[in-house]
């Protein structure tokens, strides 16, 4: 492959004047040092993103679907990046996927977003989440020598950490082998019609997988760290009465009674299938 990771942002951004994602920008292009890597920009409709509508280096339909993907590179990219003052010569790829529907696309643009990277390793973070550790990306390229699965501790904007015997779940600050992902097909794009649970539904697809196909090796490292200034951008597309429709779904799906429980969803209890690798400072 072309690149030693990918690193796929979530990006939605509704207000050009306070964009998060120039902030995780920096913090990466910090530490890439000698590093052969690819930053790939997953955009779920932000405002400042129409014009690439009008000038795009690629449009793919989607399935079943009236929506398209429009995807900036090279010289396109270029230009769209320098009108917006976004210096960052990491960024090869740009997707964006307008908002013609008022919901949360998140899972169907990173997946995207996926199929279209050139490495056999990827790295999510959402736009908001910036690097916090040193040398994380040298850590995570070395723990996907051993590792499956790696997930970052996340420090929230008041400076709390997120503790291993957490039951929480995250889709920012992870990495995964590409082959993996493409396994269990990615983000789950159903969580569209409820804007929520695509974190909890990615993370019980990779719990059976690592049970059917063991050695399934995955970690919890505070190696590879991001402070989360939780902007809840998507919130506002959170369906009413999601939670009960949102259970009802993944007992169909998983037979998973509650999807917020470590006693009936297993994948959430990391003691069970996720190595400690926190290291104490």
């Amino acid at each position: 492959m072309k690149y030693s990771l990918s690193i796929i942002i979530s990006h939605y951004c509704t207000n050009k004047n306070q964009n998060p994602l120039f902030k995780t920008l920096s913090t990466i292009e910090n530490q890439i040092l000698n590093h052969n890597i690819e930053v790939i920009i997953a955009d779920d409709g932000s405002n400042y993103s129409k014009t690439i509508m009008e000038k795009y280096s690629q449009k793919t339909a989607i399935p079943n679907d009236h929506r398209s993907f429009y995807k900036l590179e090279n010289d396109y990219l270029n230009s769209f990046l320098n009108k917006n003052g976004i210096k960052n010569n990491l960024i090869k790829k740009w997707i964006y996927l307008p908002k013609t529907i008022q919901c949360m696309s998140k899972a169907r643009v990173a997946n995207e977003a996926a199929r279209i990277a050139e490495s056999q390793q990827l790295l999510f973070l959402d736009d908001d989440n910036y690097l916090i550790s040193s040398n994380s990306i040298t850590n995570i390229l070395d723990l996907f020598n051993d590792y499956h699965f790696i997930i970052g501790q996340v420090q929230d904007k008041n400076g709390k950490l997120r503790d291993y015997s957490s039951n929480r779940v995250q889709g920012t600050t992870i990495g995964i082998k590409t082959s993996i992902f493409n396994k269990i097909e990615g983000f789950g794009t159903w969580t569209e019609k409820y804007s929520c649970g695509v974190d909890s539904d990615f993370w019980i697809k990779i719990f059976n997988y690592a049970q059917n196909n063991k050695p399934f090796k995955a970690c919890y490292t505070n190696l590879i760290m991001t402070c989360d200034s939780y902007s809840k951008r998507w919130k506002k597309y959170t369906k009413f009465l999601k939670e009960i429709r949102l259970k009802y779904k993944f007992y169909t799906l998983y037979k998973c009674k509650n999807y917020k429980s470590a006693k009936h969803n297993p994948s959430r209890d990391k003691q069970r299938w996720i190595k400690n690798l926190i290291v104490d400072e």
